[in-house]
């Protein structure tokens, strides 16, 4: 394959997962806002925590499943600003790679000083570099985009679990 050939595969690639990044973020602001609501329906509306006995035990069960979940869910659409946000460890780019696609990258290595420098660089890049670049962070979105996955699942699930919790309690005070 040719590098042009590479490089329109890899961006589309690179695409492709970048708008699945967006779905996920979608879907985590779902689940903020569903669990607030929730919250907001067991302290205000049904005030199940001003109940006695088992009924408030469970209310009470319930709004820590709430507030786990929705920080669960808003942790989520934090941005990545460098590989430790994006992996979940300390990274470096190899044989002198330059992520000139990484918004935190360029703002970091080339302040508004170095943007000639910047230029330059970019200018300077080949199709097989190019190339490189999109395959880097196609490699690069997809753990961001499994982070967040992940993230949006156990937000899920425990908003469900909570929620089973808030039906056991309104079933009990009748």
């Amino acid at each position: 394959m040719e590098d042009l050939d590479r490089f329109k595969a890899y961006s589309a690639m690179t695409e492709a997962s970048r708008k699945w990044v967006s779905v996920i973020d979608t879907k985590a602001g779902f689940l903020s806002g569903l669990s607030a609501a929730t919250l907001a329906f067991v302290w205000t509306g049904a005030k199940l925590a001003d109940a006695q006995g088992i009924v408030r035990y469970l209310s009470l069960s319930a709004t820590l499943m709430l507030l786990i979940s929705l920080f669960l869910a808003l942790h989520v659409v934090l941005p990545r600003v460098n590989l430790r946000h994006a992996f979940g460890r300390d990274l470096t780019y190899t044989n002198g790679h330059q992520p000139i696609s990484f918004f935190g990258y360029v703002a970091d290595n080339f302040p508004t000083e170095k943007h000639t420098l910047f230029i330059s660089l970019v200018d300077t890049m080949d199709e097989k570099a190019l190339a490189r670049e999109a395959l880097e962070q196609h490699y690069t979105i997809c753990h961001v985009l499994q982070r967040k996955s992940r993230g949006v699942a156990w937000a899920g699930w425990i908003w469900l679990l909570a929620s089973m919790l808030i039906i056991v309690a309104l079933i009990i005070r009748g």
